[in-house]
């Protein structure tokens, strides 16, 4: 029988006063999620906050459709797990050629799709040999992978063009998900994986229900049915946590609410690390920002502690570059760019642009108005004048930002692991050029692998120097759930949110 919240709990549910300082946008009434029942023995129901737009991370980007589907639905050769090891996944072995320019993979035996079809060496070569028909930057980061040979039903060569000392994490990211050639004509709206759950169907900005995959390979999941219920709000999701509506909160963006939890035995709180830097991004591509002593000057006008307080309830943690200190590159220096508004406006005023009005362009999320706001407050200190543009995320946010680059500053969380090297990439919404960070990132990527992180290393700590983008702070990982839910992850490692140890009982 399912358990129903306690009438205290029910009288306990929080206002939205506790977000207050979001005054900036009015966030009432855009709470998305259902009002689910208690779930029953087998189901847990995890309260999520960004919806994917479809189910297609092929096509579409943003973080939340591999959050969703990978490693639950869609499986690769190796996965990141918790503690951001690489590990076995679909391969249960692999061989690196001793020159690195092939690595041999033996895949384990009796793997199905969720179609009822057998996941084969032809199907990896399948879709690694359609990498280049991918829209996101995921399939950039196995560039590298040339082709690809079949040597038997289990047994797979991946062949690169040059050495890549990343290609192992890489495959463990949306990029090297395995796919049936008979379904992805329709990635969007079928997902189609080897994984230990399938989609049993989804309604964007609502929710998303996953159901047991009985033939995975290593058996069906504890949890039978999986249901993603997304809020747009995160006071929603802590309301729908006490009411009974939802099992768990994973990836609370909003830890000023998690007091309303504290000395609860029917509760539980975690807090761990990620790889989700939230970066104050700046149009290198666009004035001002073409000029580096602008973007030194917003480095040094922006208090990142402040940031910090507010929008994450001094959560988290400092960071210098785009890099987490999970990444053996971590720049763990002094920061080069403390707070210092009398430099910022001596900046300013040698590039000739005191006084110049911005557009800012920030998600419609609380995290995310919260973190602005400062940020407004301290450019404007120096003498900028600042036009904050709220968008609706992800869509709208996404389209504008992300994909035609029409932008001037802007703020997001790159959640996606060892993403440092977007810098580098010419296409990606940075804007930034650099031929000597880009032969820096080169050299770590194809030069000997013992000089692998001093290499990136040095990179990091060039795209800081240079004042690529501001980095205000890593994000912590909140997870908040009944005591009798067990398996979810602690820590934020890779771009999934892995369910597939999810347990109740």
């Amino acid at each position: 029988m399912p358990r129903i919240a306690h009438p205290s709990r029910i009288r306990r549910l929080l206002p939205g006063v506790a977000l207050a300082l979001v005054t900036a946008v009015s966030l009432a009434g855009c709470a998305a999620g259902p009002p689910a029942s208690r779930s029953a023995d087998g189901e847990i129901t995890i309260a999520l906050g960004t919806s994917p737009t479809n189910l297609d991370f092929t096509r579409s980007a943003g973080v939340a459709i591999p959050q969703a589907l990978l490693y639950n639905v869609y499986e690769g050769l190796v996965k990141i797990d918790d503690d951001a090891r690489v590990v076995p996944l679909l391969a249960e072995s692999w061989t690196a050629a001793p020159d690195g320019l092939s690595y041999t993979f033996r895949l384990r035996e009796g793997v199905r799709f969720s179609d009822g079809s057998p996941m084969t060496a032809d199907d990896v070569a399948f879709s690694f040999d359609r990498l280049d028909e991918w829209t996101t930057a995921s399939a950039r980061s196995l560039s590298a992978i040339a082709g690809t040979r079949v040597l038997s039903p289990r047994e797979v060569v991946v062949e690169l063009s040059e050495p890549d000392n990343d290609l192992l994490r890489n495959l463990a990211g949306p990029g090297g998900a395995i796919f049936t050639p008979g379904a992805v004509d329709e990635l969007a709206t079928t997902a189609v994986g080897t994984g230990p759950y399938r989609v049993e169907g989804y309604t964007q900005s609502f929710e998303m229900r996953l159901v047991a995959h009985d033939d995975h390979w290593a058996g069906p999941p504890q949890a039978r049915r999986l249901t993603l219920s997304y809020y747009s709000d995160p006071t929603a999701q802590i309301n729908a946590l006490l009411s009974g509506s939802a099992d768990a909160v994973v990836g609370l963006t909003a830890p000023q609410l998690l007091g309303q939890l504290d000395d609860d035995p029917e509760f539980a709180v975690t807090e761990g690390t990620t790889t989700g830097e939230v970066v104050l991004a700046m149009n290198n591509a666009t004035a001002p920002f073409d000029d580096e002593r602008v973007r030194r000057a917003i480095r040094h006008a922006v208090d990142d502690d402040a940031v910090r307080e507010v929008a994450a309830d001094g959560r988290g943690s400092a960071i210098t570059s785009m890099v987490p200190p999970t990444d053996p590159w971590y720049d763990d220096r002094p920061d080069p760019y403390p707070h210092d508004p009398e430099r910022a406006r001596e900046l300013l005023a040698e590039a000739g642009q005191s006084g110049t009005e911005v557009g800012f362009t920030v998600p419609n999320l609380p995290q995310y108005v919260a973190a602005a706001q400062v940020v407004q407050s301290d450019l404007t200190r120096v003498g900028l004048t600042v036009d904050l543009r709220i968008r609706e995320f992800p869509a709208v946010w996404l389209d504008e930002v992300f994909g035609r680059k029409d932008y001037q500053l802007a703020i997001i969380n790159h959640a996606e692991p060892r993403d440092i090297g977007q810098f580098s990439n010419p296409d990606y919404y940075f804007g930034y050029r650099d031929p000597v960070a880009d032969d820096l990132l080169d050299q770590a990527r194809t030069g000997p692998a013992d000089e692998y992180t001093g290499r990136m290393r040095a990179y990091a700590e060039r795209i800081s120097d240079r004042a690529a983008a501001g980095f205000l702070y890593l994000t912590p990982w909140l997870t908040a759930h009944r005591e009798d839910v067990t398996g979810l992850p602690v820590n934020s490692t890779s771009e999934s949110i892995d369910l597939t140890r999810a347990a109740r009982g």
